[in-house]
């Protein structure tokens, strides 16, 4: 084989060119420095080496995950235009979703299967990122269009919606006209900007001119009523499709939207026994992060709470397997939980399949134009283990499907009247704690002689969500911890307002406090799949620039990050600016990270980290984390502003709010502004990089 380094004709040709140049304008002690120059030019090129080192990664360059399965390559070959799409299907209705974290791209596949059921239309599910955003231009009109999307973080739309309402916000101009279309937004009123991205979409279409056949609906998960106020919207535009259109309602049975079937002789090595399982996309993502089964070497409690049994953990995970994954400071780790043996026992046993459970399934879409939600090759226990969301509370759509296919009539009664309205089932959601398998057990004890061994497995992928990972902040800083990945996690059970007894562990925070290393050398270290995940949330790349912090709870994780990288430079001798850490929690029992910060604040962050605690329950008085900023709210001020400090805010969406809404009055109060000129203020901060939130609801 050739030498990588041989020349080609041309360029050794050049070579000498260059040579003879060289050669007529140095002296001759300069050709003793040439070779050291060249090698030394050399080491620093190939990063430590002579010579080119290959890169252990480079295949992935021409790597085509999407091509692992047949399901992808179907989705590969698939046509972005979704026109096409829809003239080659004949379809009467297209949903696009966007949704991070799975509820609107539940309620898009929910709405197209009883839009069929109901009333024979044909419907396209449309993931926003498969198709070409000015393709919508070329819909027919007879088409009707529905957008039902999520709102996440700081107003953002969900990731795999971003280039779609990017094309819609920019100055490009396109003609809806003939397009009728209707929209429903998932948000949390607890955010500053509640549902930007529905109303986004919304502004735009009718910038272009399409007609909205009815209200934007949205729903609000910071009271609870997202499920409701969905299908409260979903009935008004049922009613309004029926009315323009003249359809009339159908009653039917259950028709499923999968086929199962088992398929015994599958090799072990084809099915999907775990791996966490994602669509493919038609537009590949470059660069994308890889999910990989990484060890927890270390898993340790950091404080207990008094009440419900509540803990706090830090979990260790370390990358060390798998060079190609990185992260950076402030970053986030996705964790795809695994669901808890007695709930897959439960609902196996309730469906009367427990000798099926290891039995290999193929599951297809019925449609060729709809990507399948779980895995096609796999085993009832997998799915129901790995791949759908057992552990989740069934809507009360779901409730009134089951009693349409009810085993018998008193069972097809008792889920009626739960079902009946949503005052009757948030009653009913008061005393139980409704899975689907409880649910299923619920109704054979109204009804002891019934049997749901007849429930097809389809109508349980279908109604069930498919498995979501859950996003944690990361605690740990790349430059202190290049390869180990700390997650403090909050293990919180909650309880039902009308039975207190019935305790419902949070599904990965449980998942995660299980997973601690054997000090038993047979033992094998627990694995969990993880992904790195990409967040604005950043340090200033000047470390000089004062920080002004704000957390609770387990908020204090990316923050902690923040400390150890400003640590290690000012060890290092690296100028870095004041920090001013305000920290909630609800008594000096639950300080997360005490020693630590103590550490930092006598140690190598002396004379330039304050820490204000504030705490709820310490007895007395609550004092929450706004009260102390708004205490302190003459000096944040003054660091925001003459100091052009950056501000951060970890932790719940409802004291974000909160502290945001202090942070406002106190620069009205200080400049004398309007409560608008302060929040143009607060955005100028964010554009600038000054201002970052990392919240949930």
């Amino acid at each position: 084989m050739a030498s990588s380094f041989a020349l080609s004709s041309s360029q050794a040709q050049l070579w000498n060119n260059v040579v003879q140049t060289i050669s007529k304008s140095i002296s001759p002690e300069d050709y003793l420095l040439l070779p050291l120059v060249v090698l030394g030019s050399a080491f620093v090129i190939n990063k430590g080496s002579i010579f080119p080192k290959s890169d252990p990664y480079r295949y992935k360059f021409f790597e085509r995950p999407q091509q692992l399965s047949s399901s992808s390559v179907q989705s590969q070959s698939r046509s972005r235009n979704i026109a096409d799409i829809v003239s080659q299907s004949n379809a009467d209705l297209v949903v696009f979703w966007g949704s991070q974290s799975g509820t609107a791209e539940g309620f898009a596949q929910r709405l197209a299967r009883e839009s069929h059921q109901r009333f024979k239309l044909k419907p396209i599910i449309a993931d926003m990122s498969d198709y070409e955003a000015e393709s919508v231009v070329h819909l027919a009109g007879s088409t009707l269009v529905v957008f039902i999307v999520s709102t996440y973080g700081e107003g953002e739309p969900s990731d795999n919606a971003q280039d779609f309402v990017g094309w819609m916000n920019s100055t490009v101009k396109a003609s809806l006209q003939h397009i009728k279309f209707a929209a429903f937004g998932c948000g949390n009123s607890n955010y500053l900007y509640f549902n930007k991205t529905v109303d986004e979409v919304t502004a735009a279409m009718s910038k272009f001119g399409a007609t909205q056949i009815l209200p934007t609906g949205k729903g609000n998960e910071a009271t609870r009523t997202t499920e409701e106020d969905f299908m409260d919207w979903k009935e008004k535009l049922f009613s309004t499709v029926a009315s323009a259109l003249g359809l009339s309602e159908q009653e039917s049975g259950y028709k499923p939207l999968v086929d199962v079937v088992e398929q015994p002789s599958t090799p072990s090595d084809k099915l999907h026994l775990g791996r966490p399982f994602q669509k493919a996309s038609t537009k590949p993502v470059l660069g994308a992060p890889d999910i990989v089964l990484v060890p927890v070497v270390s898993n340790k409690l950091l404080t207990r709470y008094a009440t419900q049994d509540r803990a706090c953990i830090e979990a260790t995970v370390d990358l060390s397997a798998h060079a190609q994954v990185k992260y950076k400071t402030g970053d986030h780790v996705a964790v795809w939980p695994e669901n808890p043996t007695e709930e897959v026992d439960r609902l196996l046993r309730v469906l009367e399949i427990e000798m099926k459970r290891d039995i290999p399934i193929t599951i297809t879409q019925k449609s060729e134009y709809d990507d399948v939600k779980v895995p096609g090759l796999t085993t009832t226990d997998a799915l129901f283990r790995a791949y759908l969301e057992i552990c989740s509370p069934v809507p009360r759509e779901t409730v009134s499907a089951l009693a349409l296919i009810a085993p018998s009539v008193a069972v097809k009664e008792a889920l009626e009247a739960i079902s009946k309205d949503k005052e009757a089932y948030a009653s009913f959601l008061e005393r139980h704690h409704v899975t689907l398998a409880r649910l299923l057990e619920y109704a054979v004890n109204i009804d002891p002689a019934t049997s749901w061994s007849s429930l097809p497995l389809s109508f349980v992928i279908d109604v069930l969500p498919p498995t979501q990972p859950r996003l944690y902040s990361i605690a740990s800083s790349r430059i202190t911890s290049p390869r180990a990945i700390a997650l403090a996690v909050s293990v919180k059970p909650s309880t039902l307002s009308g039975n207190p007894d019935a305790v419902i562990p949070g599904l990965t925070s449980t998942y995660l406090s299980t997973k601690k290393p054997s000090n038993e050398v047979v033992t094998a270290t627990p694995n969990i799949y993880v992904q790195v995940r990409k967040s604005a949330f950043k340090l200033p790349v000047n470390a000089a620039i004062p920080l002004v912090m704000v957390a609770a709870g387990t908020g204090i994780a990316p923050l902690r990050a923040f400390l150890h990288e400003r640590a290690r430079l000012s060890s290092v001798g690296k100028q870095v600016g004041p920090v001013v850490l305000f920290f909630g929690c609800q008594n000096e029992a639950d300080y997360l990270y005490q020693d630590e910060l103590a550490d930092f604040s006598s140690g190598q962050l002396a004379g330039k980290l304050e820490v204000v605690t504030a705490f709820s329950r310490a007895g007395g008085k609550k004092t929450y984390v706004q009260d102390m900023v708004r205490l302190r709210k003459q000096d944040v001020t003054r660091m925001l502003g003459d100091e052009d400090a950056a501000f951060y805010i970890c932790g719940a969406a409802t004291m974000a709010k909160a502290v945001g809404n202090v942070l406002t009055e106190a620069t009205m109060e200080t400049h004398g502004w309007s409560e608008t000129e302060a929040i143009k203020w607060r955005a100028t901060k964010k554009k600038e990089n000054r201002w970052f939130e990392d919240v949930w609801s």
